[in-house]
């Protein structure tokens, strides 16, 4: 979890990095980085959840609860 966690981070940050003077570049940019760190978010309070397999499956329902709320938000 926590290399999810860092490789999310990494993401976001490259997205950050990589846009240019585009506006459409940099929202897709936005829109990329903001639905990973959503992602993410999501992941970290769903595997606060219940155990075993259990704990995997609220992992994964929290990350893409997380992204599609952070990219519906964003206006992606």
């Amino acid at each position: 979890m926590v290399r999810t966690i860092s490789l999310a981070v990494a993401a976001t940050a490259l997205a950050g990095l990589t846009a240019c003077s585009d506006p459409v570049a940099q929202r897709e940019a936005s829109c990329v980085g903001g639905t990973i760190a959503g992602a993410a978010a999501g992941g970290l309070l769903g595997n606060q959840v219940g155990a075993g397999t259990g704990n995997t499956l609220a992992t994964a329902i929290g990350a893409m609860a997380g992204g599609a709320a952070a990219a519906n938000q964003m206006g992606c």
